[in-house]
Protein backbone atom coordinates (compact mmCIF):
# COMPACT_ATOMS: atom_id res chain seq x y z
CA UNK A 1 0.00 0.00 0.00
CA UNK A 2 0.88 3.21 -0.45
CA UNK A 3 0.94 6.14 1.92
CA UNK A 4 -0.18 9.88 0.64
CA UNK A 5 2.83 11.95 1.57
CA UNK A 6 4.64 15.15 0.74
CA UNK A 7 5.77 15.55 -2.26
CA UNK A 8 9.75 14.18 -2.49
CA UNK A 9 13.13 16.28 -2.78
CA UNK A 10 14.26 13.59 -4.11
CA UNK A 11 11.79 13.01 -6.74
CA UNK A 12 12.02 16.88 -7.82
CA UNK A 13 15.29 16.94 -8.58
CA UNK A 14 15.21 13.61 -10.24
CA UNK A 15 12.99 14.53 -12.69
CA UNK A 16 14.40 18.00 -13.36
CA UNK A 17 17.60 16.92 -13.72
CA UNK A 18 15.98 14.11 -16.44
CA UNK A 19 14.39 17.04 -18.35
CA UNK A 20 17.65 19.50 -18.37
CA UNK A 21 18.94 16.43 -19.99
CA UNK A 22 16.05 17.02 -22.59
CA UNK A 23 16.23 20.29 -23.01
CA UNK A 24 20.39 19.97 -23.25
CA UNK A 25 19.55 17.86 -26.66
CA UNK A 26 16.44 20.50 -27.73
CA UNK A 27 18.81 23.48 -27.71
CA UNK A 28 21.92 21.73 -29.09
CA UNK A 29 20.34 20.97 -32.22
CA UNK A 30 18.30 24.13 -32.15
CA UNK A 31 22.27 25.67 -32.31
CA UNK A 32 23.22 23.15 -35.39
CA UNK A 33 21.51 25.78 -38.37
CA UNK A 34 23.69 28.83 -36.66
CA UNK A 35 26.98 27.02 -37.07
CA UNK A 36 25.81 25.64 -40.65
CA UNK A 37 24.70 29.01 -41.75
CA UNK A 38 28.26 30.71 -40.49
CA UNK A 39 29.99 28.10 -42.35
CA UNK A 40 27.73 29.20 -45.99
CA UNK A 41 24.39 26.74 -45.40
CA UNK A 42 21.49 28.18 -47.78
CA UNK A 43 18.22 28.46 -46.41
CA UNK A 44 17.48 25.20 -48.31
CA UNK A 45 20.05 23.34 -45.93
CA UNK A 46 18.50 25.09 -43.08
CA UNK A 47 14.74 23.92 -44.15
CA UNK A 48 16.41 20.34 -44.73
CA UNK A 49 17.77 20.21 -41.25
CA UNK A 50 14.45 20.94 -39.76
CA UNK A 51 13.40 17.56 -40.65
CA UNK A 52 15.16 16.79 -37.35
CA UNK A 53 12.25 18.17 -35.45
CA UNK A 54 9.28 15.88 -36.74
CA UNK A 55 9.62 13.72 -34.02
CA UNK A 56 8.60 15.26 -31.43
CA UNK A 57 5.20 16.04 -33.89
CA UNK A 58 5.06 12.09 -34.37
CA UNK A 59 5.58 10.47 -30.82
CA UNK A 60 2.07 10.05 -30.12
CA UNK A 61 2.22 7.26 -32.86
CA UNK A 62 4.71 4.94 -30.98
CA UNK A 63 3.52 6.46 -27.16
CA UNK A 64 2.20 3.92 -26.36
CA UNK A 65 4.59 1.52 -26.55
CA UNK A 66 5.99 2.72 -23.82
CA UNK A 67 3.19 2.51 -21.51
CA UNK A 68 2.42 -1.28 -22.29
CA UNK A 69 6.08 -2.79 -23.16
CA UNK A 70 8.73 -2.68 -20.23
CA UNK A 71 10.64 -5.34 -17.81
CA UNK A 72 8.41 -5.54 -14.44
CA UNK A 73 11.47 -6.15 -12.48
CA UNK A 74 13.29 -3.40 -13.74
CA UNK A 75 10.70 -0.73 -13.75
CA UNK A 76 8.69 0.68 -16.04
CA UNK A 77 10.12 3.70 -16.28
CA UNK A 78 13.16 2.75 -16.12
CA UNK A 79 12.79 0.23 -18.53
CA UNK A 80 12.72 2.85 -21.41
CA UNK A 81 14.68 5.83 -19.77
CA UNK A 82 18.09 3.99 -19.09
CA UNK A 83 18.16 2.09 -22.87
CA UNK A 84 17.23 5.56 -24.55
CA UNK A 85 19.35 7.56 -22.83
CA UNK A 86 22.29 5.16 -23.14
CA UNK A 87 22.14 4.98 -27.09
CA UNK A 88 21.91 8.58 -27.00
CA UNK A 89 24.96 9.18 -25.13
CA UNK A 90 26.25 6.44 -27.83
CA UNK A 91 24.84 8.37 -30.76
CA UNK A 92 26.28 11.94 -29.29
CA UNK A 93 29.78 10.24 -28.53
CA UNK A 94 30.53 8.95 -31.98
CA UNK A 95 29.37 12.01 -33.92
CA UNK A 96 31.53 14.08 -31.62
CA UNK A 97 34.36 13.22 -33.52
CA UNK A 98 33.11 14.11 -37.09
CA UNK A 99 30.60 17.11 -36.28
CA UNK A 100 33.20 19.63 -36.74
CA UNK A 101 33.82 18.72 -40.02
CA UNK A 102 30.66 17.81 -41.33
CA UNK A 103 29.65 21.11 -39.84
CA UNK A 104 32.56 23.31 -41.80
CA UNK A 105 31.54 20.56 -44.82
CA UNK A 106 27.57 21.33 -45.24
CA UNK A 107 26.82 17.51 -44.77
CA UNK A 108 23.75 19.10 -43.86
CA UNK A 109 21.86 15.52 -45.01
CA UNK A 110 24.33 13.79 -42.71
CA UNK A 111 23.66 16.09 -39.95
CA UNK A 112 19.91 15.62 -40.38
CA UNK A 113 20.05 12.03 -40.17
CA UNK A 114 22.18 11.69 -37.11
CA UNK A 115 20.47 14.33 -35.17
CA UNK A 116 17.09 12.90 -36.25
CA UNK A 117 17.94 9.83 -34.49
CA UNK A 118 18.92 11.84 -31.22
CA UNK A 119 16.02 13.89 -31.72
CA UNK A 120 13.66 10.65 -32.11
CA UNK A 121 15.13 9.01 -29.02
CA UNK A 122 14.99 12.18 -26.96
CA UNK A 123 10.80 12.51 -27.92
CA UNK A 124 10.58 9.04 -27.12
CA UNK A 125 12.29 9.91 -23.74
CA UNK A 126 9.90 12.86 -22.95
CA UNK A 127 7.13 10.62 -23.31
CA UNK A 128 8.89 8.18 -20.61
CA UNK A 129 9.58 11.16 -18.09
CA UNK A 130 6.17 12.78 -18.62
CA UNK A 131 4.67 9.59 -17.51
CA UNK A 132 7.57 8.92 -14.97
CA UNK A 133 6.68 12.41 -12.90
CA UNK A 134 3.02 11.77 -13.05
CA UNK A 135 3.32 8.42 -11.21
CA UNK A 136 5.59 10.39 -8.99
CA UNK A 137 3.87 13.68 -8.60
CA UNK A 138 -0.11 12.25 -8.69
CA UNK A 139 -0.93 11.72 -5.02
CA UNK A 140 0.85 14.60 -3.98
CA UNK A 141 0.78 17.62 -5.78
CA UNK A 142 0.50 17.41 -10.03
CA UNK A 143 1.55 20.46 -10.47
CA UNK A 144 5.48 19.59 -9.26
CA UNK A 145 5.04 17.51 -12.97
CA UNK A 146 5.12 20.94 -14.58
CA UNK A 147 7.47 22.89 -12.62
CA UNK A 148 10.09 20.25 -12.83
CA UNK A 149 9.79 20.31 -16.80
CA UNK A 150 9.63 23.70 -17.06
CA UNK A 151 12.49 24.46 -15.11
CA UNK A 152 14.07 21.23 -16.51
CA UNK A 153 13.77 22.18 -20.38
CA UNK A 154 14.21 25.65 -19.70
CA UNK A 155 17.58 25.27 -18.74
CA UNK A 156 18.88 22.27 -20.68
CA UNK A 157 18.06 24.53 -23.69
CA UNK A 158 19.62 26.84 -22.25
CA UNK A 159 22.76 25.09 -22.13
CA UNK A 160 22.93 23.53 -25.24
CA UNK A 161 22.32 27.18 -27.23
CA UNK A 162 23.19 30.18 -25.53
CA UNK A 163 25.58 29.11 -23.20
CA UNK A 164 27.31 26.87 -26.09
CA UNK A 165 27.12 29.78 -28.59
CA UNK A 166 28.54 32.49 -26.90
CA UNK A 167 31.32 30.03 -24.95
CA UNK A 168 32.06 28.63 -28.15
CA UNK A 169 32.70 31.54 -29.84
CA UNK A 170 36.07 33.35 -29.59
CA UNK A 171 35.25 36.98 -29.88
CA UNK A 172 33.00 36.32 -26.92
CA UNK A 173 35.30 34.65 -25.00
CA UNK A 174 38.52 37.22 -26.20
CA UNK A 175 36.19 40.27 -25.06
CA UNK A 176 34.91 39.34 -21.99
CA UNK A 177 36.95 36.26 -20.32
CA UNK A 178 40.11 36.20 -21.59
CA UNK A 179 40.57 40.27 -22.14
CA UNK A 180 39.68 41.06 -18.41
CA UNK A 181 41.50 37.95 -16.57
CA UNK A 182 45.19 39.57 -18.97
CA UNK A 183 44.88 36.01 -20.87
CA UNK A 184 46.21 35.99 -24.60
CA UNK A 185 43.54 36.23 -27.47
CA UNK A 186 43.08 32.67 -29.04
CA UNK A 187 41.21 31.76 -32.37
CA UNK A 188 39.00 29.70 -30.31
CA UNK A 189 36.36 29.70 -27.39
CA UNK A 190 36.93 28.02 -24.63
CA UNK A 191 35.79 24.77 -25.91
CA UNK A 192 34.82 23.61 -29.46
CA UNK A 193 31.20 22.25 -31.06
CA UNK A 194 32.70 18.58 -30.29
CA UNK A 195 34.11 18.97 -26.99
CA UNK A 196 30.66 20.02 -26.01
CA UNK A 197 28.86 17.04 -27.61
CA UNK A 198 31.53 14.72 -26.04
CA UNK A 199 30.88 16.40 -22.57
CA UNK A 200 27.07 15.87 -23.23
CA UNK A 201 27.63 12.33 -24.10
CA UNK A 202 29.35 11.78 -20.72
CA UNK A 203 26.63 13.53 -18.68
CA UNK A 204 24.19 11.08 -20.37
CA UNK A 205 25.93 8.48 -19.53
CA UNK A 206 26.66 9.28 -15.59
CA UNK A 207 23.23 10.53 -15.27
CA UNK A 208 21.85 7.26 -16.87
CA UNK A 209 23.84 5.17 -14.18
CA UNK A 210 22.82 7.27 -11.67
CA UNK A 211 18.88 6.21 -12.76
CA UNK A 212 19.58 2.76 -12.17
CA UNK A 213 20.50 2.15 -9.11
CA UNK A 214 16.94 4.00 -8.30
CA UNK A 215 14.62 2.56 -6.80
CA UNK A 216 11.48 2.79 -8.42
CA UNK A 217 9.03 2.86 -5.90
CA UNK A 218 5.71 1.25 -5.87
CA UNK A 219 3.42 3.64 -7.83
CA UNK A 220 1.17 6.00 -6.07
CA UNK A 221 -2.69 5.99 -5.46
CA UNK A 222 -3.85 6.73 -8.49
CA UNK A 223 -0.99 5.21 -10.37
CA UNK A 224 -0.27 2.18 -12.50
CA UNK A 225 -1.30 0.32 -8.87
CA UNK A 226 -4.63 -0.48 -11.03
CA UNK A 227 -3.71 -3.61 -13.19
CA UNK A 228 -1.43 -1.59 -15.78
CA UNK A 229 0.48 -4.92 -16.02
CA UNK A 230 -2.97 -6.06 -18.27
CA UNK A 231 -2.77 -3.02 -20.49
CA UNK A 232 -2.14 -4.73 -24.50
CA UNK A 233 -0.94 -2.02 -26.97
CA UNK A 234 -4.77 -2.70 -28.59
CA UNK A 235 -6.59 -1.14 -25.59
CA UNK A 236 -3.84 2.42 -24.88
CA UNK A 237 -4.77 2.85 -28.84
CA UNK A 238 -8.37 2.29 -28.17
CA UNK A 239 -7.87 4.49 -25.02
CA UNK A 240 -6.82 7.35 -27.21
CA UNK A 241 -9.79 6.93 -29.72
CA UNK A 242 -11.88 6.74 -26.33
CA UNK A 243 -10.52 10.33 -25.38
CA UNK A 244 -11.05 11.66 -28.37
CA UNK A 245 -14.95 11.14 -27.94
CA UNK A 246 -15.20 12.68 -24.50
CA UNK A 247 -16.66 16.11 -24.69
CA UNK A 248 -13.97 17.58 -22.27
CA UNK A 249 -10.84 16.32 -24.44
CA UNK A 250 -12.77 18.00 -27.48
CA UNK A 251 -13.16 21.26 -25.88
CA UNK A 252 -10.13 21.77 -24.45
CA UNK A 253 -8.12 19.96 -27.76
CA UNK A 254 -10.13 22.92 -29.57
CA UNK A 255 -8.76 25.80 -26.90
CA UNK A 256 -5.34 24.19 -27.15
CA UNK A 257 -5.51 24.76 -30.85
CA UNK A 258 -6.65 28.34 -31.06
CA UNK A 259 -4.37 29.19 -27.55
CA UNK A 260 -1.59 30.26 -28.98
CA UNK A 261 -2.95 32.82 -31.78
CA UNK A 262 -1.44 35.56 -29.75
CA UNK A 263 1.45 34.38 -28.76
CA UNK A 264 3.00 33.87 -32.92
CA UNK A 265 4.14 36.94 -33.50
CA UNK A 266 6.27 36.71 -30.60
CA UNK A 267 7.96 33.32 -31.13
CA UNK A 268 8.08 33.00 -34.52
CA UNK A 269 8.77 36.51 -35.89
CA UNK A 270 10.54 38.33 -32.72
CA UNK A 271 14.20 37.18 -33.74
CA UNK A 272 13.91 37.64 -37.26
CA UNK A 273 12.27 41.16 -36.76
CA UNK A 274 15.02 42.35 -34.59
CA UNK A 275 17.90 40.98 -37.19
CA UNK A 276 15.97 42.80 -39.86
CA UNK A 277 16.13 46.10 -38.37
CA UNK A 278 19.92 45.99 -37.22
CA UNK A 279 20.44 43.71 -34.19
CA UNK A 280 23.42 41.75 -34.71
CA UNK A 281 23.26 37.95 -34.30
CA UNK A 282 25.83 37.98 -31.13
CA UNK A 283 23.75 40.66 -29.60
CA UNK A 284 20.94 38.66 -29.91
CA UNK A 285 22.16 36.04 -28.56
CA UNK A 286 23.51 37.53 -25.12
CA UNK A 287 20.33 39.30 -24.95
CA UNK A 288 18.35 35.97 -24.54
CA UNK A 289 21.11 34.75 -21.81
CA UNK A 290 19.35 36.71 -18.87
CA UNK A 291 16.05 36.36 -20.31
CA UNK A 292 16.50 32.83 -20.01
CA UNK A 293 18.04 33.20 -16.46
CA UNK A 294 15.01 34.84 -15.67
CA UNK A 295 12.88 33.09 -16.91
CA UNK A 296 14.78 29.36 -15.72
CA UNK A 297 12.71 29.36 -12.44
CA UNK A 298 9.61 30.72 -13.01
CA UNK A 299 7.11 28.22 -12.87
CA UNK A 300 8.06 27.62 -9.13
CA UNK A 301 5.58 30.77 -8.92
CA UNK A 302 2.61 27.83 -9.44
CA UNK A 303 4.34 24.53 -8.05
CA UNK A 304 1.25 24.27 -5.07
CA UNK A 305 -1.04 26.00 -7.28
CA UNK A 306 -4.70 23.36 -7.80
CA UNK A 307 -6.32 25.59 -9.99
CA UNK A 308 -3.37 26.25 -12.95
CA UNK A 309 -6.31 27.22 -15.40
CA UNK A 310 -7.22 30.20 -13.67
CA UNK A 311 -3.18 30.88 -13.94
CA UNK A 312 -3.52 30.97 -17.44
CA UNK A 313 -6.36 32.85 -18.10
CA UNK A 314 -5.01 35.76 -15.94
CA UNK A 315 -1.44 34.86 -17.73
CA UNK A 316 -3.07 35.09 -21.28
CA UNK A 317 -4.67 38.62 -20.40
CA UNK A 318 -1.36 39.77 -19.41
CA UNK A 319 -0.01 38.41 -22.90
CA UNK A 320 -2.54 40.47 -24.58
CA UNK A 321 -1.61 43.72 -22.89
CA UNK A 322 2.12 43.39 -23.19
CA UNK A 323 2.36 41.73 -26.77
CA UNK A 324 1.47 45.53 -28.04
CA UNK A 325 4.10 47.37 -26.24
CA UNK A 326 6.95 44.72 -27.37
CA UNK A 327 6.08 45.01 -31.15
CA UNK A 328 6.03 48.67 -31.12
CA UNK A 329 9.64 48.57 -29.35
CA UNK A 330 11.07 45.90 -31.77
CA UNK A 331 9.03 48.27 -35.06
CA UNK A 332 11.07 51.41 -34.07
CA UNK A 333 14.49 49.46 -33.11
CA UNK A 334 16.56 50.78 -36.23
CA UNK A 335 15.63 54.50 -34.11
CA UNK A 336 17.05 53.24 -31.07
CA UNK A 337 19.45 50.52 -31.58
CA UNK A 338 22.33 53.23 -30.64
CA UNK A 339 21.00 54.43 -27.75
CA UNK A 340 22.61 52.88 -24.61
CA UNK A 341 18.71 51.60 -23.13
CA UNK A 342 17.43 50.35 -26.34
CA UNK A 343 19.02 46.70 -24.88
CA UNK A 344 18.35 47.32 -21.13
CA UNK A 345 14.71 47.77 -22.41
CA UNK A 346 14.75 45.26 -25.01
CA UNK A 347 15.74 42.57 -22.14
CA UNK A 348 13.23 43.99 -19.65
CA UNK A 349 10.35 43.60 -22.37
CA UNK A 350 11.51 39.90 -23.25
CA UNK A 351 12.00 39.43 -20.36
CA UNK A 352 8.44 39.72 -19.03
CA UNK A 353 6.99 38.61 -22.81
CA UNK A 354 8.70 35.00 -21.60
CA UNK A 355 8.02 35.09 -17.74
CA UNK A 356 4.06 34.92 -18.64
CA UNK A 357 4.99 33.20 -21.85
CA UNK A 358 6.51 30.44 -19.43
CA UNK A 359 3.68 30.75 -16.66
CA UNK A 360 0.97 29.90 -19.55
CA UNK A 361 2.66 27.10 -20.75
CA UNK A 362 3.72 25.57 -17.22
CA UNK A 363 -0.28 26.07 -16.10
CA UNK A 364 -1.22 23.87 -19.38
CA UNK A 365 1.48 21.11 -18.74
CA UNK A 366 0.21 21.61 -14.75
CA UNK A 367 -3.38 21.05 -15.70
CA UNK A 368 -2.75 18.01 -18.13
CA UNK A 369 -0.83 16.21 -15.40
CA UNK A 370 -3.41 16.90 -13.18
CA UNK A 371 -6.46 15.11 -15.71
CA UNK A 372 -3.71 12.47 -16.48
CA UNK A 373 -4.79 8.80 -15.77
CA UNK A 374 -1.84 7.49 -14.57
CA UNK A 375 -3.03 3.77 -15.98
CA UNK A 376 -1.73 5.10 -19.53
CA UNK A 377 -0.35 8.32 -18.21
CA UNK A 378 2.90 8.65 -20.52
CA UNK A 379 0.66 8.82 -23.83
CA UNK A 380 -2.15 10.23 -22.01
CA UNK A 381 0.14 13.21 -21.21
CA UNK A 382 1.60 12.72 -24.81
CA UNK A 383 -1.91 13.23 -26.14
CA UNK A 384 -2.30 16.39 -24.63
CA UNK A 385 0.99 18.03 -25.30
CA UNK A 386 0.83 17.35 -28.52
CA UNK A 387 -2.23 19.13 -29.64
CA UNK A 388 -0.57 22.48 -27.99
CA UNK A 389 2.28 21.71 -30.15
CA UNK A 390 0.44 21.53 -33.03
CA UNK A 391 -1.62 24.23 -32.36
CA UNK A 392 1.31 26.57 -32.13
CA UNK A 393 2.97 24.78 -35.36
CA UNK A 394 -0.27 25.22 -37.31
CA UNK A 395 -1.05 29.14 -36.30
CA UNK A 396 3.01 29.80 -36.80
CA UNK A 397 2.62 28.76 -40.27
CA UNK A 398 -0.57 30.30 -41.13
CA UNK A 399 0.93 33.69 -39.72
CA UNK A 400 4.14 33.41 -41.51
CA UNK A 401 2.46 32.50 -44.60
CA UNK A 402 0.20 35.71 -44.38
CA UNK A 403 2.72 37.70 -43.64
CA UNK A 404 5.06 37.63 -46.82
CA UNK A 405 1.84 39.34 -48.25
CA UNK A 406 1.73 42.28 -45.13
CA UNK A 407 3.83 45.40 -46.10
CA UNK A 408 7.24 44.53 -45.46
CA UNK A 409 7.99 47.72 -43.56
CA UNK A 410 5.09 46.94 -41.09
CA UNK A 411 4.47 43.27 -41.30
CA UNK A 412 5.54 42.31 -37.55
CA UNK A 413 3.74 45.21 -36.79
CA UNK A 414 0.43 44.24 -38.79
CA UNK A 415 0.60 40.68 -37.51
CA UNK A 416 1.19 41.35 -33.88
CA UNK A 417 -2.33 43.61 -33.83
CA UNK A 418 -4.28 40.97 -36.06
CA UNK A 419 -3.54 38.43 -33.43
CA UNK A 420 -4.62 40.53 -30.50
CA UNK A 421 -7.96 40.87 -31.94
CA UNK A 422 -8.12 37.29 -32.30
CA UNK A 423 -6.48 36.46 -29.21
CA UNK A 424 -9.49 39.19 -27.33
CA UNK A 425 -12.28 37.35 -29.19
CA UNK A 426 -10.95 34.17 -28.30
CA UNK A 427 -10.81 34.80 -24.66
CA UNK A 428 -14.75 36.33 -24.65
CA UNK A 429 -15.46 32.96 -26.35
CA UNK A 430 -13.52 30.52 -23.99
CA UNK A 431 -13.53 32.03 -20.78
CA UNK A 432 -16.25 30.37 -19.13
CA UNK A 433 -15.16 26.82 -20.69
CA UNK A 434 -12.27 27.17 -19.42
CA UNK A 435 -13.77 27.86 -15.76
CA UNK A 436 -15.75 24.74 -16.41
CA UNK A 437 -12.90 22.28 -17.03
CA UNK A 438 -10.96 23.23 -13.98
CA UNK A 439 -13.83 22.61 -12.52
CA UNK A 440 -14.76 18.96 -13.45
CA UNK A 441 -13.23 16.37 -11.32
CA UNK A 442 -10.54 14.21 -12.26
CA UNK A 443 -12.17 11.14 -13.48
CA UNK A 444 -14.28 13.29 -15.54
CA UNK A 445 -11.20 12.82 -17.55
CA UNK A 446 -10.40 9.17 -17.10
CA UNK A 447 -11.48 5.96 -19.23
CA UNK A 448 -11.53 3.21 -17.23
CA UNK A 449 -14.92 2.57 -15.16
CA UNK A 450 -12.80 1.15 -12.12
CA UNK A 451 -11.19 4.25 -11.69
CA UNK A 452 -14.26 6.35 -12.27
CA UNK A 453 -16.00 4.10 -9.42
CA UNK A 454 -13.09 4.78 -7.15
CA UNK A 455 -12.62 8.26 -7.49
CA UNK A 456 -16.62 8.86 -7.10
CA UNK A 457 -16.28 7.19 -3.49
CA UNK A 458 -13.60 9.30 -3.35
CA UNK A 459 -15.09 12.49 -3.96
CA UNK A 460 -18.09 10.96 -1.63
CA UNK A 461 -15.87 10.81 1.28
CA UNK A 462 -14.60 14.16 1.36
CA UNK A 463 -10.64 15.06 1.69
CA UNK A 464 -11.41 15.26 5.92
CA UNK A 465 -12.42 11.74 5.84
CA UNK A 466 -10.17 9.48 7.31
CA UNK A 467 -11.62 6.50 5.59
CA UNK A 468 -10.57 7.91 2.54
CA UNK A 469 -6.31 6.75 2.42
CA UNK A 470 -8.07 2.78 3.22
CA UNK A 471 -9.96 2.63 0.68
CA UNK A 472 -8.20 4.60 -1.75
CA UNK A 473 -4.84 1.81 -1.02
CA UNK A 474 -7.62 -1.18 -1.06
CA UNK A 475 -9.85 -0.33 -4.10
CA UNK A 476 -6.97 0.86 -6.29
CA UNK A 477 -4.81 -1.69 -5.82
Amino acid sequence: MVKKSGTSLSNICLITILYTLEGLNIGLVMSIPLFLIYYGATWKDRGTFNFTFYPFSMKLLWAPLVDVFYIKRFGRRKSWIVPIQLIIAVVLLIASFFIESLVIQNHVLTLTIIFFIVVFLTATDDVCIDGFAITLFAATNPQWASTSQGIGQTFGRFLGSSFLLTLESANFTNKFIRAPLSLPSQTSGLFSLAQFVRVVAVIFVFVTVCVIFVREKQETVHADDHKASDLSLTKVYHSILKLLKKKCIQQLAIIMLLLPIPFVPFQAMSNLALISHGVPRDNLALVNIPVTLITVFVPLIIRRTKRPLLWLIKMYILNLLIAIPVSVYIHFTDKMLASGYYYPILILLLSISDFIKTLISAACVGFFASICEPRIGGTYMTFLVTISNLGAAINSSIVLYVSNWLPKKYDYLIATCACEVLGILLLVFVYRVLIRLQDLPAHKWYTTKQINAVENKLEDLGPSDPKQSFISEREIQ
